[in-house]
């Protein structure tokens, strides 16, 4: 697997850059970090083609106007009822965990089972609101880019703005439905698979168990 994991911003969020044998990459929220996270795509010789972001939290989105000026090739993507969070300080929490975020213009508004190609890597959208509006899970293979919607052994906070404890259990009994061996990267924390939180995550088994 062809993956590294990136620490970004203020909270340490978990960046992803995944590429093919081709040097195609796709970066999965870059946090506020666009320098690191191009200095790495530029020592190895990538061509990035996709910025992918979960969500719209400054936290995991704040540095997509920088590293679209670094990269204007790239392709911002983000789920389509996330849009107004751009440029609002509040309802993205920008104004405490990323204030140097600038406002961008998302390439694509992404839904549910539309399909993100770069080079021989396939990316397929899931909604999965709940923690945001226009929380998504990109799925590559068998792994599972959910942002902070699950977590080992916890999933993510539904009190900030656009957050609904109910559509998070959906999103979580739709994660936990998927059936196969899936690697789970979450926006923050270690990563995990699907398998072992069916087992211990309080509540993804709660989610599971829901009529």
């Amino acid at each position: 697997m062809n993956l590294e994991i990136i620490h970004v911003g203020l909270l340490g969020t978990n960046c992803y850059v995944t590429w093919d044998d081709n040097k195609n990459c796709v970066v999965v929220d870059c946090g506020g970090d666009a320098q690191k996270v191009a200095d790495f795509i530029n020592e190895r010789g990538f061509t990035p083609t996709h910025l992918l972001l979960t969500h719209g939290h400054g936290d995991h989105m704040g540095g997509a106007a920088d590293l679209k000026d670094l990269f204007p090739q790239i392709q911002i993507m983000l789920g389509e009822k996330d849009l107004e969070m751009i440029g609002d300080g509040e309802k993205s929490m920008s104004n405490a965990v990323a204030p140097y975020a600038r406002p961008f213009v998302p390439d694509i508004l992404v839904k549910d089972g539309d399909r993100i190609v770069s080079g021989s890597m396939t990316f397929t959208v899931m909604e999965t609101p709940g923690h945001t509006r226009g929380g998504v899970t990109y799925i590559k293979n068998n792994e599972l880019y959910c942002g902070d919607t699950l977590f080992q052994g916890s999933m993510g906070r539904t009190d900030l703005y656009g957050g609904d404890d109910a559509e998070m259990f959906r999103s979580l009994k739709r994660l936990g439905s998927l059936q196969g061996y899936y690697k789970v990267f979450p926006g923050h924390g270690s990563a995990t698979n699907l398998d072992d939180e069916k087992l211990a995550n309080p509540f993804l088994r709660r989610a599971i168990a829901m009529a």
